[in-house]
């Protein structure tokens, strides 16, 4: 069998010649590795060159020697060969457009959600349905994305689905209907689950071995920034032609993103065998119990958990579901879920953990930027908050990179729910008046709270995965993006809940204490009234938009001191994962030399 080099499989001769060019004329050495490439390139016979031309690019090369460094860690991940730097540069750039693909188009849905509504012609139901489909297809295809890779490659998925995405989101700008933004939504979840893993990969590529694990911290990382760089995006530049702009850049981007993953190759991967027929029963329970279950509480909080049947019949389903995947998964030799080794004490921890980091990165995007959309502003006019949220998510991501270790996971860990718990309890003391420099610290705080945790939650995780030479990698993607994405649809959904029972907790109380009897009520009401003097000569009219006014400000003192409950909830739940997890490491700590004493 014919070997190809690892430069053959990134570029094609041209781009390689001219490589070595720009390397002559600046004087540096080229480096074996390209240099070989090339010749062998150039000394090809010309019917083998013009058999290559004619390969399917979805297809990968054929594999190669690799050294023993240089060798895939488990099936479907491409191997590491030694890169010159502008390769490393080149791998690093697609990285950063790989990971912005998948997460910014849904990042600027989201975040304009409230616009979007009124141009689709949707209430508030209806719009919910997108941020929920995306959030459950990007977690389903994670595992079978792992087998798929093992048995096929990635490149021809990512290849195939950016295509189809592209397809969609032109036919979008031609219906523009509810039915094809949730399609787009729900296949823009999966390209996002595709695209965050190639972006992971590209990064790895674009470091040395040393620094592996900051590679995986940033291209983990990297697709976290979405949110707030769409908040920082002026709505302007998205709202003309009732927001085709936002569809026309994501359709720009999905081409962009299509050009650069067909121009720039991975090393070739070992494949391996990885479907087998039970796959396809198990998956189909398995992503019919997580659509349910996703579903029902992405709308829950919506339509209300008790006025929709279809909810709780959704909610009901999802458990046999689930219940017969789990007993189908725990009686296979090759699961696609390993149960058992799920339901260990050390995975349960972890889901804890994974799940509390979660619950405090949604006191961002349900919190405090709902509740200063509750006082009347839009992006737009806090433009600088988001700017600063966004500094310290990019600040937060590079010091995880930095600092990560395998001795260092569990306190980076501790940081962010240190930063979490402090954050969220600073903005607790929230009150009308409160606005976005009031803001800054405690959100900046929260920012780099939200991308610190990521890396090295995943890297402890994929660690234990390592340790089993890759078996269980589908079984620990699985986990994770139940946690993170189906764990995002829950906390916002329970955060919405406790929301409005603390809003009308508030609500009963400050009716009770605004009498109109009381002095007080009466002059504030006299205040309120007087605003009117110079549009109504009625006494009698001007009183009654005064006690509407004041009902008005006794609503708004509620819903802020609702807010300010669910920001001191998450703040105790932080701090409960952050006294879980120093527990868990004290006993580890404690626990080793005991182990190692004969």
């Amino acid at each position: 069998m014919k070997m190809l080099s690892p430069s053959r499989h990134l570029y094609e001769p041209y781009l390689i010649k001219g490589l070595l060019l720009v390397r002559a004329k600046l004087g540096r050495k080229s480096s074996s590795l390209l240099s070989n490439s090339a010749t062998s390139i150039g000394s090809r016979p010309t019917a083998d060159r013009a058999k290559e031309r004619r390969r399917h690019f979805f297809e990968d090369d054929e594999p190669f020697n690799y050294a023993d460094h240089e060798r895939p860690l488990v099936p479907g991940s491409p191997g590491t060969p030694l890169h010159p730097p502008l390769r490393r540069l080149i791998y690093a750039l697609t990285s950063l457009v790989a990971g912005m693909t998948g997460a910014l188009g849904n990042g600027l849905v989201s975040a304009n959600l409230p616009y979007l509504q009124g141009a689709l012609g949707l209430n508030v139901s209806e719009i919910a349905w997108l941020p929920a489909v995306y959030l459950i297809t990007n977690a389903v295809t994670g595992c079978i994305l792992v087998k798929y890779r093992q048995q096929f490659g990635i490149r021809s998925f990512c290849l195939i689905f950016l295509g189809l995405q592209t397809l969609l989101i032109g036919a979008h700008l031609l219906v523009g209907n509810l039915a094809s933004a949730i399609l787009l939504r729900g296949a823009s979840g999966v390209c996002g689950s595709a695209m965050g893993t190639l972006g992971v990969l590209y990064m790895v590529q674009a470091m040395s071995a040393k620094r592996r694990l900051a590679a995986v911290t940033l291209g983990l990382g990297i697709p976290q920034l979405a949110l707030p760089i769409a908040w920082v995006i002026p709505k302007d530049f998205l709202a003309f032609g009732s927001w085709s702009g936002l569809y026309l850049f994501e359709f720009g981007l999905s081409l962009v993103s299509l050009g650069v993953v067909m121009v720039v190759r991975l090393p070739p991967t070992v494949r391996s065998p990885a479907f087998e027929p039970l796959d396809a029963v198990s998956f189909g329970l398995y992503a019919s119990g997580i659509g349910l279950f996703g579903a029902a509480m992405g709308l829950g909080s919506y339509l209300w958990w008790t006025n929709a049947a279809w909810i709780g019949w959704c909610l009901a389903g999802s458990l046999p579901c689930l219940a017969l995947f789990a007993l189908i998964e725990f009686h296979r030799q090759r699961p696609l879920v390993d149960v058992r080794w799920l339901s260990a004490g050390t995975f349960v921890r972890w889901a804890v953990i994974a799940v509390i980091c979660r619950v405090a990165q949604s006191e961002q995007a349900a919190g405090v930027i709902s509740m200063l959309r509750d006082f009347g502003l839009t992006n737009d006019d806090f433009r600088t908050l988001t700017f600063v949220i966004l500094a310290g998510a990019a600040a937060g991501l590079f010091l995880s990179a930095f600092f990560i270790s395998p001795s260092r996971l569990a306190i980076l860990v501790l940081v962010s729910l240190a930063f979490a718990s402090t954050a969220a309890y600073l903005d607790s003391f929230s009150s009308l008046s409160t606005r976005a420099p009031q803001l800054v610290w405690s959100q900046a705080m929260m920012g780099a709270a939200t991308t610190m945790f990521f890396g090295p939650v995943f890297i402890f995780g994929l660690g234990r995965v390592l340790m089993r030479h890759g078996v269980g990698l589908t079984s620990f993607v699985a986990i994770f993006g139940i946690t993170q994405s189906v764990g995002a649809l829950v906390c916002n959904s329970l955060l919405q809940t406790y929301l409005f029972h603390a809003q009308q907790y508030h609500l009963t109380n400050f009716a009770v204490q605004t009498e109109k009897s009381d002095p007080a009520v009466m002059a504030a009401t006299s205040v309120l009234s007087s605003q009117y003097l110079a549009v109504l000569t009625d006494p009698a009219l001007r009183g009654a938009q005064g006690v509407q006014a004041l009902s008005q400000q006794v609503i708004l003192n509620a819903r802020v001191a609702a807010y300010n409950d669910v920001y001191l909830a998450i703040s105790l739940a932080a701090a409960f994962g952050l006294l879980l997890l120093l527990g868990v490491v004290l006993i580890t700590a404690f626990r080793q030399p005991r182990k190692s004493t004969p």
